[in-house]
């Protein structure tokens, strides 16, 4: 359990497109950027423990757990975000991640998961990995990062307040990102915290051979025209026409979404040392046309 992972505000959300994109938490109040007491009442006690999935809308405790359902805003956060715009964009997308370039305490435009990192000593010697010569041996002491074994998912919605979304439930978008970007240290690899949890417990457990579908990286934006996205990597939601207007008759494009951040428990960094880390995180969003093929 990871039971004082988050920090203090935890989760920062963030509209880009001037004015124009709004986001609600309940589908009646939009704001530009969702104020600080909102998010605060949104994850007020949370813990979050390691849990995985496979779809990205069903969570289990997993990785090197006992498998049961896992229980949103008590296992992991969660939570619906709805989007409008008068603008003609046609989708919505988590964009311009800068977790590279930040420190802890330092704040940014963009979209980031940091955390400030635990000293951490290793009772047993095991495989870091991903190379063959990464081998810790007991006694090492060293920094870890919560931040390297977050997931962000997001599941499209059918929008209850919009009588003019009439898709399917097939038609609905399903995206898991890390945003640690590093593939090598993601899903289900032998090394890192497996390794040491089979050195530690000397139990062996199978390591699944599926693996979710999950991006490395966000999409950006056209250079030749800002207002179209490169691609379709990070597309999270499609904007739906509304009977909805702003003070000027403009008719509301909205979207809804359903936000899960989790840690995942088959990742390499996954180690429970981590429990006392301290995890900062901010998504920004973006109205962007659609990437042509």
């Amino acid at each position: 359990m990871f039971d004082n992972l988050m920090s203090d505000p935890p989760l920062t959300l963030t509209a880009s497109s001037g004015d124009e994109l709004e986001m609600s938490i309940d589908g009646i109040n939009y704001y530009n950027q969702l104020p600080l007491q909102l998010l605060l009442g949104l994850f007020e006690d949370i813990k979050l423990y390691d849990v995985t999935t496979m779809d990205g809308r069903n969570f289990y405790t997993g990785g090197l757990r006992e498998e049961m359902p896992a229980v949103p805003n008590e296992y992991y956060l969660s939570f619906e975000l709805w989007f409008r715009t008068t603008r003609k964009e046609e989708g919505i997308y988590l964009i311009n991640n800068v977790s590279k370039e930040m420190n802890f305490d330092d704040q940014m435009n963009g979209t980031y998961v940091v955390s400030k990192g635990v000293t951490w000593t290793a009772k047993h010697g095991f495989f870091n990995g991903p190379t063959l010569d990464d081998w810790v041996e007991r006694g090492t002491t060293n920094i870890y990062y919560a931040d390297q074994a977050i997931r962000i998912g997001t599941e499209e919605l059918i929008d209850q307040t919009n009588i003019k979304d009439t898709r399917n439930s097939d038609e609905l978008k399903v995206f898991i990102y890390d945003p640690s970007e590093n593939e090598y240290r993601g899903y289900g690899t032998t090394y890192g915290a497996f390794s040491y949890f089979m050195q530690a417990s000397n139990a062996w457990i199978y390591i699944p051979i599926a693996k979710p579908d999950t991006s490395y990286r966000l999409s950006s934006t056209d250079p030749f025209d800002p207002y179209r996205a490169t691609d379709n990597e990070s597309l999270v939601a499609i904007l739906q026409q509304s009977e909805h207007v702003d003070d000027n008759e403009n008719m509301y494009y909205q979207a809804k979404i359903r936000v899960n951040i989790w840690v995942e428990g088959w990742d390499a960094d996954a180690f429970d040392a981590l429990d006392q880390d301290l995890v900062k995180i901010q998504l920004q969003f973006r109205a962007l046309n659609l990437a042509q093929d």
